[in-house]
C-alpha cells in the first residue's frame, strides 16, 4: 500500500474517532510552508468528503529571513491551485522587538490566527505539532524542571477564544510526515533558523533526540507514552482536587483560608497548582505554586497578593484567598505598598523595565544592570515594597550600607527617593535598591541561582 495512503488512512482514522468538526464546519490550518504543516494541510484536503471541512488556510510571513517572501507566496500559489482560502498575515520589521524576538513572533502570530478564526465564523483552529515536538517539550521541561503535570507536555485539544485549538498530528512522527510528503512530491521549505543551536528547543532536536534514538529506535514513541500516562494520572487527580476545592470554596473563586491551612503542604501545592490551571491556559513555573502556598501560610502577611499572569493573581485577604482579574497599577497599588513577584515577568516601573529569572535562556544583551543572587526556596516568595531609609545594601566587603546613604552617594533627588523600590527576600533580607544597587549575593551550595536583569 504506497505511504500516502497508509498515513492518509491513519488520519482520516483519527479524524472519525474523535468529534473535533464535521463537514459543515469551517476550519483554520496554520501553515508556514515547512513539512510539518504541509502535511496537515494535504492531509486534510485529502480527507473522505463526509468528513472534510472547509479549509481555510492562516499564513504568517515574520519578515525575519530573506526567504520569507519566497515561502508566503508559495503558500499563496499551492492554494490558488487547489481553490483553498488563504489569508495572510505580515509581522513588519518595525514591529519587532530588540529583545525576546522569538515569544513576540508567537504572540503575533496566534494574535493573528484568533483574528482568522473568528473572522471566517470558525471554532477550530488546527496546528502541525507532531510526535517529536511533543517529545522536545517534555524533555525540555523535565529539564527546566517543571510540575509533573506539566510534562504531559502539549495538549491535543484546549481552549482557544470560544473554541478549540486542536493538533491532530500528535502521534505521528516527523519522519511519517516527511515520507508522506515526499511520496506525494509536494514542495515544502526548510527553516534555517530550526538548525541554530542556541535556542534550547533546537540543542534537544538536534543533540538529544538523536542520541535517544541511537539507544532505542522507539525512543520518541516511549517519551510519548510517558506523556499520556501523566495525562491519565492527571485526570485522576483533578478528579479529587476538584471534590477538594467545592470543600473550601466560599463563593466562585473565593476559598476559606483556615480549611486550605489544615490540608498538608504537598496537598496544598497539588490544590494552588489545579486552581491556576482552571484559569491560566499555558503552564506556570514552579515557582509561581510554592509562592502561592508560602505566601498563604505566612502569619506575618495577612494579605498578599501574587500575579500569574497580565490580568490574573491570587490574592490573600486575612481569612480567606481569592483568584481575581487584575491590572498592573492595582497591583503596585496594593494597599500595604507591596506586591509578590512573578519570576520570569517584565515590569516597567518608572525609567526601568526588571526581571527576576531563573531562566539561564533569557538574553541581557541590552541590560543595564544584571546581579546574580543565590537563593534557597525558603526565602521565596520576593517581595517589591517602597525603599525606606534604613533598608541595607550587603557589600562586597560584608560590611553593609543604608538606603539613605546610598542615595546621598549617588545625590538621587528627593521626588526619586520618594518613588524607589526595594526587592526583598520573604524573611526581609535586601535584595536590591532596583535600579540603584544591588546586594553582594552570599555563597550557598544549597541555593540555585537567580538573575535581577534591569533595563
Amino acid at each position: 500500500m504506497p505511504e500516502q495512503n497508509i498515513t492518509q488512512q491513519k488520519f482520516n482514522r483519527l479524524i472519525e474517532s474523535r468529534d473535533w468538526f464535521n463537514q459543515s464546519d469551517s476550519v483554520v490550518v496554520a501553515v508556514s510552508a515547512g513539512v510539518d504543516s504541509m502535511a496537515l494541510l494535504n492531509l486534510m484536503m485529502n480527507l473522505p468528503k463526509k468528513i472534510r471541512p472547509e479549509i481555510i488556510v492562516a499564513h504568517v510571513n515574520h519578515h525575519l529571513r530573506a526567504q520569507s517572501a519566497e515561502e508566503e507566496q508559495y503558500v499563496r500559489d499551492f492554494c490558488q491551485s487547489h481553490n483553498v482560502k488563504i489569508e495572510v498575515g505580515n509581522w513588519e520589521e518595525q514591529l519587532h522587538p530588540i529583545n525576546g524576538i522569538e515569544m513576540a513572533a508567537r504572540k503575533y502570530r496566534y494574535d493573528f490566527f484568533s483574528k482568522v478564526v473568528k473572522n471566517n465564523n470558525s471554532r477550530i483552529l488546527l496546528t502541525a505539532h507532531h510526535a517529536n515536538d511533543q517529545a522536545e517539550t517534555v524533555l525540555m521541561r523535565l529539564i527546566r524542571g517543571s510540575f509533573v503535570k506539566d510534562l504531559i507536555g502539549i495538549k491535543e485539544s484546549r481552549k482557544f477564544n470560544d473554541g478549540r485549538l486542536i493538533r491532530p498530528l500528535l502521534s505521528f512522527s516527523k519522519q511519517e510526515l516527511t515520507q508522506y510528503m515526499q511520496t506525494l512530491s509536494i514542495k515544502w521549505y526548510e527553516d534555517d533558523t530550526n538548525q541554530k543551536l542556541d535556542v534550547t528547543r533546537n540543542r534537544i532536536r538536534h543533540r538529544l533526540i538523536p542520541f535517544i534514538e541511537e539507544e532505542n529506535s522507539r525512543g520518541v514513541e516511549h517519551v510519548n507514552d510517558f506523556s499520556h500516562q501523566l495525562n491519565s494520572m492527571k485526570k485522576q487527580n483533578d478528579f479529587f482536587f476538584d471534590k477538594l476545592a467545592k470543600d473550601i470554596s466560599v463563593d466562585t473563586n473565593i476559598f476559606e483560608l483556615g480549611s486550605f491551612l489544615k490540608l498538608p503542604k504537598y496537598v496544598q501545592t497539588g490544590l494552588i497548582d489545579y486552581l491556576i490551571d482552571q484559569e491560566v491556559v499555558d503552564g506556570l513555573n514552579v515557582n509561581i505554586v510554592n509562592q502561592v502556598t508560602s505566601l498563604l501560610n505566612n502569619d506575618e502577611k495577612p494579605q498578599g497578593v501574587v500575579e500569574l499572569s497580565n490580568n490574573l493573581s491570587i490574592k490573600k485577604e486575612y481569612d480567606e484567598f481569592l483568584i481575581e482579574n487584575i491590572n498592573q497599577n492595582q497591583i503596585t497599588g496594593f494597599k500595604n505598598d507591596y506586591f509578590v513577584v512573578t519570576l520570569n515577568k517584565w515590569y516597567f516601573e518608572d525609567n526601568i523595565q526588571w526581571m527576576i529569572t531563573d531562566n539561564s535562556d533569557v538574553s541581557d544583551d541590552e541590560a543595564r544592570r544584571v546581579s546574580r543572587f543565590n537563593l534557597l526556596d525558603s526565602e521565596f516568595p520576593l517581595i517589591v515594597q517602597k525603599t525606606q531609609n534604613r533598608d541595607r545594601i550587603t557589600l562586597k566587603n560584608g560590611g553593609h550600607q543604608t538606603a539613605k546613604r546610598l542615595f546621598i552617594n549617588k545625590k538621587i533627588s528627593v521626588d526619586k527617593r520618594q518613588s524607589a523600590e526595594s526587592l526583598m527576600t520573604d524573611q526581609g533580607r535586601l535584595l536590591a535598591v532596583l535600579g540603584y544597587s544591588e546586594s553582594v549575593s552570599i555563597d550557598n551550595s544549597n541555593a540555585r541561582v537567580y538573575t535581577l536583569i534591569i533595563k
